[in-house]
Order: C-alpha cells, then sequence, then structure tokens
C-alpha cells in the first residue's frame, strides 16, 4: 500500500507546497501531486509541471506526478518534453496524470473546442508515448502532424495514469494508459460501477487487470479530535463542492450523475469523504481498500483557506497513526 497527497495549491503558496512536500518525504510518503485548473484564484496549478520540477530539486526519493494535467490545453511535444524533463530532473520519478478536461472557461481561455477535445487528447497520449520511446517519430492526425524527436528522453519509463468517469474516458484509459486515476468526487457505488467498466476495458484490450495498479484519489481532513476534522471539512472542504463544483464548474458527477446536495456535508461525504480522528480515518481508508482494492491513495488535503499549518500537521497523523496500519 503506497500514500500521496496533493499539497496546498496556487501559484502563490508554492513555498508553502514546498515545505510540505519535503515534510512529506521525511514521513515516508511515498508520492506527491499536484492538479491543474486555470483562473481560479488561491487554489490549483496554473503549471503543475513547472512546480513539481522545483519539487524535483528539493527531494530524493517521493514521486512527483500530476493529478491530474488537463492535457488538451497542450501541444504533445512540449507536454512530452516538459515531462521529460522532469524525470531526468527527478532522476525518474515522475508520473504523468492527465484527463480531458470540463470546463468551459478554460477551453476559452486556450481557444480550444470542447467538442473535440477527446479526439485531440487520443492523439496527443499516443504522440507522447512515441516521443517518450521512439528514436524518430511520423505521426499524421486530425490535430497534429509530427515528425522528429525529442532529446532527452525521459530517465525512465513515465506512467501515465489518466482519469475521467465517462465510458469513453474509461476506455481510453485502459486501451492508452497504464493506470485509471479516479478522482475525489465520486461516491464508493460510483467508482466500483466506474472500476468494473474499467477492468472489462482493460480485459478487451488484452490486459490483465490485476496487474495493473489501483490509485484513488480522496477527500481527507484529519485531526487529533473527531470533533475538529468535521469543523475544518465544514469550513473548507465544502468550498470545493458548494462554491467550485456546485456553483457552475459543470462538473461531469457533481450536479450531474451526482444529484447529492452540495451544502450538506453529512450526506456528501458517506462512503465519500476520509473525514475525522486517527481511528475514524484508519476504518474509512480500510473499506476503500476492502471494496475497490485502492493499493495508491492519494490524499487531498488542501481545499480553498485550509491553514499551510494545518496541512503539517495533518501529514505528521497520517504518517505516524494511519498508514502504519496498512504497511
Amino acid at each position: 500500500m503506497k500514500f500521496g497527497f496533493i499539497t496546498t495549491e496556487g501559484g502563490t503558496f508554492y513555498r508553502e507546497a514546498l515545505e510540505e512536500a519535503i515534510y512529506g518525504e521525511e514521513l515516508g510518503f511515498d508520492s506527491v501531486w499536484l492538479e491543474e485548473h486555470h483562473s481560479i484564484r488561491n487554489h490549483y496549478w496554473p503549471s503543475p509541471l513547472m512546480a513539481l520540477a522545483g519539487f524535483a530539486a528539493r527531494t530524493s526519493r517521493i514521486l512527483l506526478g500530476t493529478d491530474i494535467v488537463v492535457l488538451p490545453f497542450y501541444h504533445p511535444v512540449r507536454a512530452a518534453e516538459d515531462a521529460a524533463m522532469l524525470s531526468v530532473m527527478s532522476d525518474g520519478r515522475a508520473i504523468f496524470g492527465a484527463a480531458i478536461g470540463y470546463r468551459p472557461p478554460e477551453f476559452d481561455l486556450f481557444g480550444v473546442s470542447l467538442d473535440d477535445r477527446g479526439a485531440r487528447y487520443v492523439e496527443m497520449l499516443k504522440i507522447m508515448r512515441a516521443l517518450w520511446t521512439e528514436d524518430q517519430v511520423d505521426y499524421t492526425g486530425r490535430f497534429f502532424q509530427i515528425k522528429g524527436a525529442i532529446e532527452p528522453k525521459p530517465a525512465r519509463p513515465i506512467p501515465i495514469w489518466l482519469g475521467g468517469w465517462g465510458e469513453l474516458s474509461l476506455k481510453r484509459a485502459a486501451e492508452l494508459g497504464d493506470a485509471w486515476v479516479p478522482g475525489p468526487t465520486a461516491n464508493l457505488q460510483k467508482l466500483l460501477d466506474a472500476q468494473a467498466q474499467y477492468r472489462a476495458n482493460l480485459k478487451a484490450a488484452g490486459k490483465d487487470p490485476s496487474a495493473t495498479p489501483t490509485p484513488l484519489t480522496r477527500e481527507v481532513v484529519i485531526a487529533e479530535r473527531r470533533e475538529r476534522a468535521w469543523e475544518l471539512a465544514e469550513k473548507y472542504l465544502m468550498v470545493n463542492y458548494r462554491d467550485e463544483y456546485g456553483g457552475g464548474w459543470k462538473h461531469p458527477l457533481i450536479g450531474a450523475q451526482d444529484s447529492t446536495p452540495v451544502n450538506q456535508l453529512e450526506a456528501l461525504g458517506h462512503d465519500r469523504f476520509i473525514i475525522g480522528d486517527p481511528a475514524e480515518c484508519r476504518l474509512k481508508i480500510r473499506r476503500f481498500v476492502e471494496t475497490f482494492g485502492v493499493d495508491h491513495l492519494i490524499c487531498r488535503l488542501y481545499f480553498p483557506g485550509m491553514p499551510h499549518e494545518h496541512i503539517m500537521r495533518a501529514l505528521k497523523l497520517l504518517a505516524t497513526e494511519v498508514f502504519p496500519a496498512f504497511r
């Protein structure tokens, strides 16, 4: 069982995020992850690969991943080069997580069509893997015509972990990725339904589901006292759901497939969030292990306004009082 975390987010909070990444490595976390969104004040990263390069320079062991990059906003050669450089700088610790995106304002910002983002994404993934592994690439597609090679190549093969919830996303994850990495928003039943479809797609692609990693991202709020954890979740975690996902983001699950009220923490949290004292968090993680089979848990610890000092305490609590039960 591996454990990772998502740091404080937002370009203005790079120093706090870096301190958390360094501390997480000291505590024995296996991975640190950054998310991408655009034009969101004090939340998310516009350039997660650039921030992870900074982490690479100050760490030596912890895996460095994107959870996720919105791939249609990139050119495939630039994305392949940047990920390869992160791999070289970190001595092969990079994991490239990607998805197709969904927020209309972001696609407007980049001048990219929402309608054909899936087809663009497929071409990009094929091109990137070819650029990482082949001496010369000659590709002609609907969106890209690529001829040439990149240097340097990655220090070692870069795993591609793909997100998304739709049928096509699950099919692409099976055919083009090395793992499906579910985001933190789905409840357990949705997770299990999507996982069954993903595993069926793996078999259809000639791949062994038992040999494929089973990562999972979850919202995590932990404190010494249960009451304090729920107070923090009500104050900070709910901003994600009430003001962002439920506030016009056109999220593919929240407010669409999932009609759970976005302003009711207890209803939202059932079989979805990991909130509580260490004992309660252990029980909730155990449920995801026993049902979903998670083998790499990514804990999203930051929500808009969440104090850096709390995240540092949460890292210590998780590392010393929760994770040993699963190792």
